[in-house]
């Protein structure tokens, strides 16, 4: 249930953080206005945490833009925090700040991209 709804939150959070960037320029779900000339889209592809000498958290996306169904720019997203304990609060606060980064790195992208 939780891979399922994954993308979902993750886009909120970066709609959310395109409005803190530029508020009158922010992203809107598809739902609130319907079909657009220009679509951006996340697609997770890994959102794991790694187990070695000291744990980690490691989300990866992808994120496209689209022109009228055709890819105008794409690129890959990754980033790692480590942490000290396999620990739900740990891990999320890790997960929270690797896509924090990564969040960051999409708005400066599609400002340049756009």
């Amino acid at each position: 249930m939780w891979a399922d709804s994954r993308p979902k939150l993750l886009q909120a959070r970066l709609i959310e953080s395109f409005e803190n960037y530029d508020l009158a320029h922010a992203p809107l779900c598809m739902a609130d206005i319907g079909q657009t000339e220009f679509q951006l889209v996340i697609d997770v592809r890994r959102f794991r945490t790694v187990v070695d000498a000291k744990p980690s958290a490691e989300p990866l996306c992808r994120r496209g833009s689209y022109k009228s169904g055709k890819v105008v720019a794409a690129r890959l997203f990754e980033e790692s925090e480590k942490f000290d304990q396999v620990e739900p609060p740990e891990a999320a606060a890790a997960f929270s700040d690797a896509f924090g980064r990564i969040a960051k790195n999409v708005i400066a992208w599609t400002v340049v991209a756009s």
